[in-house]
């Protein structure tokens, strides 16, 4: 499956939070479904924090090279 259909595969299943890591250079992005769909969260390649489904905050500087 291509990554692109990924999200649409994961919504049409109810999957709540996804998470799409990139890798050079690396940065995180967290949506949230919302009516069916993927929001955008929250994004960076610092410090990603989230409160659900619970409270994260991760340091993307200090845990990658």
């Amino acid at each position: 499956m291509p990554a692109d259909e990924k999200p649409a595969d994961y919504a049409d299943a109810g999957i709540p939070h996804y998470w799409r890591i990139e890798q050079n250079p690396v940065h995180v992005y967290a949506y949230d479904l919302v009516d069916g769909r993927y929001e955008l969260v929250a994004d960076s390649a610092e410090e990603l924090i989230v409160t659900k489904p619970f409270d994260v905050r991760l340091p993307i500087r200090d845990i990658t090279p």
